[in-house]
């Protein structure tokens, strides 16, 4: 699923083909949008976009005369930015936004919302976002004081910090790769409760949750340091297969059983279970350092001190 900082680059390619440009035509095939279009799709050509933004794992566009549309990318779903003619729809298309210069195509997205009035209040997945783990310069810098607030709030204290960071209520646009390396920058344990986390670890997790978001955002995709990346880069032992980029993109994320940049154990990966409903338990994936993060490897295991919540990069 693409995460903040792969959502925001869609947005600001939108925004910039589509601020300010009159609407050609908007079409969609999700039901809802379809059937608020039968009615209003005539009323919107002419009316020009006036920005687009995104907001963790959503995005946001508003139109004059208070239109707006919202959509979620889910796993698969992209957005394209060609020019106005060039690409026909295709049975992956969900909607197509076209300007007279540019025409924005969402693919295999299920998420396509149209409608009037403030998307916060209309789209219920709107209104309960946490704050941007990106947040956009006009807004300041990232609302730590929030974030802690409904990190540490009654419902999730009990919860596990691994769990609690996928939380969307709690920190807009967090998933699995950014969790990981957020968790592994501030040597926490996936598993640990967030009731046990001291000032310094919460503290930590402000910090993180923004500068490794902005880290990833700047650098593509990438989260590890300049200086991991060389490294990995020059020693075969660090990577899968030397020579490939995708390899070298993070700390611990997607390296299960290559050693650990910082301290030489192996990265280890395990289930985390997220939440249980009606069908059963739900979990992800979680990539950690044994030693940096101190989770215990076996039943026998006894917890390994950690380091100082400090860690580079």
């Amino acid at each position: 699923m693409p995460e903040g900082p792969e959502v925001r680059r869609y947005a600001v390619a939108l925004d910039a083909a589509l601020a300010n440009e009159p609407v050609v035509e908007i079409a969609a095939r999700t039901r809802v949008a379809r059937a608020w279009l039968s009615e209003h799709a005539a009323e919107l050509v002419g009316r020009r976009v006036l920005r687009v933004r995104s907001h963790g794992k959503h995005i946001v566009g508003w139109i004059e005369d208070d239109v707006w549309f919202h959509s979620h990318l889910m796993m698969w779903g992209r957005w394209l930015v060609e020019p106005t003619g060039a690409v026909e729809p295709d049975r992956r298309e969900r909607a197509r936004i076209v300007t007279p210069s540019a025409t924005a195509i969402l693919r295999s997205a299920p998420i396509f919302e149209i409608g009037t009035g403030d998307p916060y209040r209309a789209v219920e997945r709107l209104a309960a976002l946490g704050p941007d783990v990106l947040p956009y310069p006009h807004d300041g810098p990232f609302d730590a004081r929030t974030f802690l607030r409904r990190l540490t709030a009654p419902g999730s204290r009990d919860r596990e910090v691994g769990v609690a960071l996928l939380d969307q209520t709690i920190a807009a646009g967090i998933g699995n790769y950014l969790r990981a390396e957020i968790l592994f920058a501030c040597r926490l344990d996936p598993w640990q409760r967030v009731s046990a986390l001291s000032r310094a670890e919460r503290a930590c997790l402000a910090e993180h949750v923004a500068s490794v978001a902005q880290r990833a955002y700047d650098a593509n995709g990438a989260t590890a340091s300049d200086e991991a990346r060389t490294r990995m880069r020059s020693d075969d032992t660090l990577v899968y297969q030397p020579g490939r980029e995708g390899g070298v993109r993070h700390h611990v994320f997607r390296r299960t059983n290559l050693p650990c940049l910082e301290c030489g154990d192996v990265v280890r990966q395990r289930r985390q279970v997220t939440h249980a409903d009606e069908e059963g338990e739900r979990s992800r994936i979680t990539y950690f350092c044994p030693t940096c993060q101190g989770v215990p490897m076996g039943p026998r295991s006894r917890r390994v001190s950690r380091p100082a919540a400090t860690a580079k990069g």
